[in-house]
């Protein structure tokens, strides 16, 4: 009786081990199969769902057009002013040039920036008349070199993303072929987009779009202005950039505040997250990569200003100036120049705005009223 108990015993033993073993294996199985489905999903990275035109499921731009005004073509996915560039700005712009290279005595350039439609298939007389601008720009110039064209960079490029279609600006993708034009007129070194890291985090409607559902009233036309899909904001930054500004703006009370704080905000879209928008200047603090002692003054718009992830990556510091609101700068100018040590001096601006008088302020007191040079220079 004892060995039959042992022996059953044994047996059961030996079933419980076997059990144990197949449990374990089972276990380990089941797990090493739920890794591999965990790693053979690919859930794609928001910057990826967007194709070169900032739409989704590979589509490309819209044939279907809204509305065609004077000024003003509707797509059924984008947005873009036409026949709003003046040659009787061109007078102005080139007497308030000279003006401020006189007045500073530093190497001073102009950019004229295009919009949208100088690259819009039908629409290839705004690419003439940006074109025809900047050359009579150039013919007012001793150094035709002071005007910066960066239609042909954008040219080379204008398969990607360089305009928003519903925000009348280039993207930041479109302003770094901007600031490429700047860094080689001033001898640097060209940057590589490939160095910067790439980020979207959210979508938005831009100011064309926005501004349209209020102009349009009819329901048809008011219907699919909202229907626009709306579009990423990429931003592009250096791993190493320090993304510090020193902002000065106007409160409520009418003064003067400044605020120490980011220079790309993450948490905005469109040309509102970079640097900001109702501000007077700020001073960006740069890496200073192009190893040379004098810095920049950027006079710019809300477009001028999307260059400067880049121009902060050159320069050790970067004053920018906004065109639209710094009333104060000229006044201020000597001061500037010396204190952050300015070398260059850049105005970028929408090619509609540049010259025109209503869009100047910051520049607008370097000409007494009537065109005449408020600092010597022949009118």
């Amino acid at each position: 009786m004892k060995k039959n108990k042992t022996a059953e015993l044994f047996f059961v033993l030996l079933i419980l081990a076997v059990m144990s073993v197949g449990i374990f294996i089972l276990q380990n199985g089941m797990e090493k199969l739920q890794n591999v489905k965990q790693q053979s999903v690919y859930v794609p990275e928001t910057r990826d769902l967007y194709n070169n035109y900032g739409l989704k499921n590979d589509q490309s731009l819209s044939k279907t057009k809204i509305l065609e005004t004077q000024d003003q073509v509707l797509y059924t996915d984008r947005i873009f002013n036409i026949n709003q560039i003046s040659e009787e700005h061109i007078s102005y712009a080139s007497d308030i040039l000279k003006a401020l290279q006189k007045k500073s005595g530093k190497d001073t350039y102009i950019m004229p920036i295009p919009e949208r439609a100088v690259f819009e298939s039908g629409y290839e007389n705004e690419n003439e008349k940006y074109s025809d601008f900047t050359e009579k720009l150039e013919s007012s110039f001793a150094d035709p070199s002071v005007v910066l064209n960066p239609l042909s960079e954008l040219e080379k490029h204008q398969s990607e993303y360089l305009y928003f279609r519903t925000e009348n600006s280039w993207t930041m993708r479109g302003a770094f072929y901007g600031a490429q034009v700047i860094l080689g007129e001033l001898g640097y070194d060209k940057e590589n987009l490939d160095a910067y890291r790439e980020y979207v985090f959210g979508t938005f409607e831009g100011n064309l779009l926005l501004e349209a559902l209020k102009k349009y009233t009819t329901d048809e036309i008011k219907k699919d202005i909202g229907n626009m899909e709306q579009e990423p904001f990429y931003i592009y930054i250096n791993g190493s950039s320090l993304n510090r500004e020193e902002l000065t703006l106007e409160n409520k009370e009418g003064q003067l505040k400044t605020l120490k704080r980011q220079m790309i905000q993450f948490n905005s879209s469109g040309s509102h997250a970079v640097i900001g928008s109702d501000y007077e200047h700020s001073i960006v603090e740069g890496r200073g990569k192009g190893q040379r002692k004098g810095n920049l003054l950027l006079i710019a718009d809300a477009r001028g200003k999307m260059m400067i992830s880049y121009l902060s990556e050159i320069f050790e510091k970067v004053y920018v100036s906004n065109i639209y609101e710094d009333a104060d700068l000229i006044q201020n100018l000597d001061e500037i120049l010396e204190k952050y040590n300015i070398e260059y001096i850049v105005w970028a601006q929408d090619v509609t705005e540049t010259g025109n008088i209503s869009y100047m302020r910051a520049l607008n007191p370097l000409l007494k009223e009537g065109g005449m040079s408020d600092v010597g220079t022949d009118p």
